[in-house]
């Protein structure tokens, strides 16, 4: 709860004090101020200085400088406005808002996504062909997305995601938590919503007749879905490799880009359930028509 009110205070300061125009990202060490019961709550063990520089006052509020490192390096952006349809799209695939039927099920979903650069490690058992589509894939998509960043590696030692093939009876199996009876699977550990290590399967002892292009663009749409747990949605077109549409023939659309350079934009709510996910867009944009200004702030 506390982490919540403070990002609120974070978003009031940045409309209060923001002097820089909207589409900049900036790279800085401003300074960062809390009012003082929240500094209190935050920094129980520091104890406050009423020197000069150390607070200021504003419209009946004592605010006290924070002076903790984590604060210190941050990004600043505006906030991303997007339209009604693809947030709909958005939090369906991240949330399974509308192919979740159990609402309870659907409250405790939150959003999940890498914080750290994806390292890739190709085992010995999967097919060439298969390397060269994920490499190709992979690699325009770090070109693409900033805030996406996506290497490989030579050693599963130095890997956080693996990809491998079990093509006989007796495999390597690189994580005993992937059911070896499905044909193409993976499993995601994440802590606080931010993905640390992913394993994906493809099992070629079934479905054998299918040629390489067909296994190539499944091992494709569930490479997609590791990017950030994603779900699949009735809300986009089949050829979507986010659609819900069992097709063999999917194409990463310009949706499927603008979607997930959404996710791992420096934007609002991330790492949230839903709930909080609209109540601040619907906060933010109410204090949009008003005509401030709306700025965030995230470490980098």
């Amino acid at each position: 709860m506390k982490q919540k009110t403070l990002f609120i205070l974070v978003l009031i300061l940045s409309i209060s004090f923001s002097s820089v125009a909207q589409n900049t990202e900036i790279k800085s060490h401003r300074r960062s101020y809390l009012k003082l019961a929240e500094y209190k709550n935050k920094f129980p063990d520091k104890k406050i200085v009423f020197t000069k520089g150390k607070y200021q006052v504003y419209k009946n509020d004592t605010l006290i400088l924070i002076e903790d490192k984590a604060y210190l390096n941050r990004v600043s952006v505006p906030y991303e406005e997007k339209d009604s349809t693809f947030l709909e799209i958005y939090k369906d695939i991240v949330y399974r808002k509308y192919s979740n039927k159990e609402s309870a099920s659907r409250q405790k979903e939150y959003m999940r996504l890498w914080n750290r650069p994806i390292k890739i490690y190709f085992a010995s058992s999967l097919d060439s062909y298969y390397k060269d589509v994920v490499f190709k894939a992979a690699t325009s998509l770090s070109e693409k997305i900033d805030s996406l960043n996506i290497s490989f590696v030579k050693e599963a030692k130095d890997a956080n995601y693996v990809i491998y093939q079990i093509k006989d009876e007796n495999p390597i199996q690189y994580t005993s938590k992937i059911n070896n009876n499905n044909y193409i699977d993976y499993y995601i550990s994440w802590n606080r919503n931010r993905i640390y290590d992913t394993a994906l399967e493809v099992n070629l002892l079934k479905y054998k007749q299918f040629p390489k292009e067909i296994h190539a663009n499944y091992i494709l749409q569930n490479f997609y879905q590791t990017l950030g747990r994603f779900y699949k949605t009735n809300k986009l077109p089949c050829k979507s490799m986010f659609s819900v549409c069992n097709k063999s023939n999917k194409q990463f659309t310009e949706k499927d880009l603008e979607l997930l350079k959404y996710h791992y934009s420096y934007g609002i709510c991330k790492f949230t359930d839903l709930k909080t996910f609209e109540e601040i867009h619907n906060k933010t944009k109410a204090k949009l028509k008003k005509g401030n200004r709306v700025r965030f702030y995230h470490q980098y």
